[in-house]
């Protein structure tokens, strides 16, 4: 019976992994900026209506 190897496939190495956390480290970048400028909104709106 052959032994598998213990070394890790080269296929499913880095690159692959790349290909999981780029897409998920854009969306994060996205979803932070939303949400920045979503809460800068919120506040300047405040801000206009507190001194209107």
């Amino acid at each position: 019976m052959a032994e598998w190897s213990k070394a890790p496939d080269s296929s499913s190495g880095p690159r692959e992994r790349a290909w999981v956390q780029i897409p998920l480290l854009t969306f994060y970048v996205i979803l932070i900026t939303l949400v920045s400028f979503a809460r800068i909104d919120w506040i300047l709106t405040f801000l206009i209506q507190c001194f209107h």
